[in-house]
């Protein structure tokens, strides 16, 4: 028995594919199948079902691969205790990010972890939160960082940390005639004026959609899944989008888009971090995490 072999079938166990598995580890798809048909035939036993729409552990699959998690950490464990702070990460990270993150913490967390760990690669996807929370259920995605939302609610494999609570806000182009009379707008006003949604899908749902739609129904005039055009479209002023504060303090910068406040109503909104509940975390992926909780703590102090 060979430690690749367990960590490749805790990389199956988690995508339920071997074909995503072996993307995942890196090794051909024939390759680790073989690497477990041998574990298979060294303990005696049939680990996977195999099947056209995944892989799936047997029964005593799922007995094994608590034990095969709890051989990982121990090795990780070993690997600290003789190399300490010292001990120099190596491997792959993927992580799918909302755009509101991605143009605001994710360089300075990207950095610090680099710096802290140069031969590790972070694999980075933007997307919408509703979008990313099918790519870490997927096992496409080893973390997310997502608006909480009511599709999140409904989800039962996942794990999260929150890492910081901000409000929706509005943006639209300086030249908005009702902009331009006040910095301030009910939301019974906003929601009868032409929205722009972010959305990496073609379809209007999405996490923003199902928060606004609790107060009633919304004008959808644009749905796009590019930051650029967003703004480009937002400046002409004849539509307007909600977003966090935080990514409202980001666009404001340019001298075309102003930030209006919802004057009725505060929108809550949490950021927060999500795996699956049977992924393995390396060593690797909990120094990310660590990086991740200080960089967002930061940011919750001084941004927010």
């Amino acid at each position: 028995m060979r430690f690749e072999q367990l960590t490749y079938l805790v990389a199956v166990h988690e995508s339920k594919s071997i074909s995503l598995a072996a993307e995942r580890t890196h090794i051909s798809q024939p390759a680790l199948s073989s690497a477990i048909s041998k574990l298979e035939d060294e303990l005696g036993v049939v680990l996977l079902k195999r099947t056209n729409s995944g892989a799936y552990l047997t029964e005593i699959g799922e007995l094994i691969i608590i034990k095969a998690k709890e051989v990982l950490n121990t090795v990780d464990e070993i690997k600290s205790i003789a190399h300490g702070d010292s001990i120099e990460l190596n491997g792959n990270i993927s992580i799918a990010v909302e755009p509101s993150i991605n143009i605001t913490v994710m360089p300075d967390i990207l950095t610090t972890f680099k710096h802290n760990h140069p031969k590790v690669n972070a694999l980075l996807k933007v997307g919408e939160s509703n979008n990313i929370l099918r790519d870490v259920e997927s096992g496409k995605a080893d973390f997310g960082i997502i608006l909480k939302t009511d599709a999140f609610s409904k989800s039962k494999d996942l794990n999260y940390k929150e890492l910081f609570s901000d409000e929706f806000v509005i943006i639209t182009g300086n030249n908005c005639e009702i902009a331009k009379r006040s910095t301030k707008m009910t939301l019974e006003k906003a929601l009868s004026l032409p929205i722009l949604l972010y959305n990496t899908e073609y379809i209007t749902n999405c996490g923003v959609s199902s928060v606004l739609q609790k107060y009633g129904e919304i004008n959808v005039s644009y749905r796009v899944d590019n930051l650029e055009m967003m703004e480009k479209i937002l400046s002409q002023g004849k539509t307007l989008a909600f977003v966090p504060q935080f990514m409202a303090d980001e666009y404001v910068k340019s001298s075309s888009i102003r930030k209006v406040s919802i004057s009725d109503a505060r929108l809550e909104v949490s950021v927060i971090l999500i795996w699956l509940n049977r992924h393995h975390l390396s060593m690797v992926e909990k120094e990310f995490i660590k990086v991740i909780k200080t960089v967002c703590s930061n940011f919750s102090t001084t941004k927010m």
